[in-house]
């Protein structure tokens, strides 16, 4: 049925499009007032979804109870969710599982999005929390109406509302919700700035909620500028995997850091929130004034410097399997080798090669080793390979990660740089093309 003593709060929702959600319904009193706002909607439809990831014992399954008996109460149907948190109970964690959650019900039912009752509350705390911990414009411009997370589309409603009217109008109609026991507990900073400092900062200046949140909104605006100008640099900057550091020099470190860790994110690993700090984007800016050559960045990976471009390196690792060459397509970790019929002429020696058929008979794909030798095509004797790709200026950072064309020691091929012994081109011999399909960004140079 449809709550009409909400109305005053209900018209002051920002809604997506028409279509079918998700709504996070832990029981707190703001996703309660969020599910019996939405009930009899015409703009969109919407199933709920509860997580009790069962860090509070009997606690949290009091509160998947309410949630089951809310939305049988209201008509609603649920969907609820118990993760596995393989030990850890801290609350990243959750908010890690949570969201995966989020990410598997959207993918079985298809809806196109989640809703989440952050309020105008959760905004100003944010924004403190961030101020504390010595945020920058991104981390002090606080939430947005609508985001992103891994692909699924976050909406958040409820910002324009205080958490003292959802829970006033609430209490006015008799209405109940649970109360997450942790939420008073001191330990955790946000409780802190929720429970102690806001209502202190209230008692000096009344209203200092709603001007912080005023504050935050003139912070997103130049938030916004700023990031539509480091977009555009980093389509010019951005070549293959790699970025051109020149397009970057004179910058302001406000555009350079926010290109650099855009790009972080593009090709990091995945580390959930486990972004670039200060410091590491401090390190990657340092590059780009040579004052470094090397960045220390989260998960053992580096950033390095050579030339005018910044290239990621993985942590270090066993190199790959060998990979023996059989059939029309040999594949090898992020690229395959594939052999196609002759098109008339030799090839590049870099990225395609003709030789006879049956010439890869014996080969195997694979990376560099020591002791690995090769005879450049066209010339009198054989070098070391390491001499080779030196002599090729070929960046440092890919070396250890090149595919190779070998026979034993003996380097045949080397994906994206050249040819070593393989037989000359001739027109009456019947010959295959061999073609190295995937990204080489170590041909991406000045």
């Amino acid at each position: 049925m449809r709550h009409s003593f909400l109305d005053p709060l209900r018209v002051r929702l920002v809604l997506p499009d028409g279509g079918y959600y998700l709504l996070g319904l832990s029981g707190g009193a703001d996703s309660v007032a969020l599910l019996m706002m939405l009930i009899g909607n015409e703009k969109i439809r919407f199933d709920a979804i509860h997580v009790n990831h069962g860090l509070r014992g009997a606690e949290s399954d009091g509160d998947e109870a309410f949630a089951k008996k809310l939305c049988e109460k209201e008509g609603v149907r649920l969907f609820v969710f118990h993760p596995d948190l393989a030990g850890r109970n801290d609350e990243a964690a959750a908010r890690e599982a949570r969201y995966d959650c989020f990410q598997k019900a959207i993918s079985e039912t298809g809806a196109k999005g989640i809703l989440l009752a952050h309020h105008g509350d959760d905004q100003a705390e944010t924004f403190l929390l961030h101020l504390l911990r010595g945020a920058g414009v991104n981390g002090l411009s606080g939430m947005t109406a609508e985001s992103s997370w891994h692909g699924i589309r976050i909406i958040r409603p409820m910002l324009s509302l205080s958490g003292t009217e959802i829970r006033q109008a609430l209490r006015n109609e008799g209405v109940v919700w649970r109360e997450d026991s942790s939420n008073s507990d001191t330990r955790y900073l946000r409780n802190r700035i929720r429970n102690e400092l806001l209502p202190h900062m209230e008692s000096i200046a009344p209203g200092a909620s709603g001007r912080i949140r005023r504050a935050m909104a003139l912070i997103n605006g130049d938030r916004q500028v700023l990031d539509e100008r480091a977009d555009e640099l980093f389509q010019q900057a951005l070549k293959g995997e790699m970025l051109d550091a020149v397009c970057l020099e004179t910058e302001p470190k406000a555009i350079s850091g926010r290109v650099l860790r855009k790009w972080w994110d593009m090709l990091g690993p995945r580390l959930g929130e486990r972004g670039l700090n200060q410091q590491q984007t401090d390190a990657m800016t340092a590059l780009l004034e040579n004052q470094s050559r090397n960045a220390n960045l989260p998960a053992g990976w580096h950033a390095r410097r050579i030339g005018r471009y910044i290239y990621l390196s993985p942590p270090k690792k066993e190199p790959a399997a060998p990979v023996p060459v059989q059939g029309t397509e040999t594949c090898f970790t992020s690229w395959r080798l594939a052999e196609t019929p002759s098109q008339g002429e030799p090839g590049d020696g870099k990225r395609c090669q003709e030789v006879p058929e049956g010439f890869t008979a014996g080969c195997v794909i694979r990376t560099r080793r020591p002791g690995d030798r090769i005879r450049p095509f066209g010339a009198k004797g054989e070098r070391k390979l390491q001499d080779y790709l030196t002599d090729r200026k070929v960046p440092q950072p890919w070396r250890d990660r090149i595919p190779l064309l070998c026979r034993g020691q003996e380097v045949l091929l080397v994906c994206g740089v050249g040819a070593g012994n393989v037989p000359e081109w001739k027109q009456s011999v019947k010959n295959v093309r061999l073609t190295w399909v995937g990204g080489i960004p170590w041909m991406e140079r000045e």
